[in-house]
């Protein structure tokens, strides 16, 4: 009998939440360069939640343990990040203050979203088992 390894991490599914959560971070840091405002107040918040978000919704399409949840969230909220910073480079918004650590949150926030990414799919198919 063959034995199919199961990979941690989904490409397709991967590609996705990259797409969404990339856009909506460079979406975002353009809103707060055009209004100083948003950025003042929500700036650090927005792109965590953001990231945390998208990598929700990964683990939550994925759905096969928290440990593939937590380690796909950790790449894409890293990459919210990075995106985050480049864009606020590129427009001259001085991300220096934020980049060591701006990074470093939004990975963290991204593994934590995909944990309760995880959570939210076993919740799902518990709820599909009583029906």
């Amino acid at each position: 009998m063959k034995k199919i390894a199961k990979t941690l991490i989904d490409a397709k599914i991967l590609d996705r939440a990259l797409l969404v959560g990339v856009l909506f971070e460079s979406g975002f840091v353009l809103l707060g360069h055009r209004h100083p405002f948003i950025d003042e107040h929500f700036g650090l918040f927005g792109c965590m939640m953001i990231a945390g978000t998208a990598a929700l919704l990964y683990a939550r399409d994925l759905a096969r343990g928290y440990i593939a949840g937590a380690l796909g969230g950790l790449v894409i909220g890293a990459a919210c990040g990075l995106t985050a910073v480049g864009v606020a480079n590129l427009l001259g918004d001085h991300p220096d203050r934020f980049l060591p650590y701006g990074v470093m949150i939004c990975a963290l926030v991204g593994a934590i979203g995909g944990l309760f990414g995880q959570y939210a799919a076993w919740i799902r198919a518990f709820i599909a088992t009583l029906r």
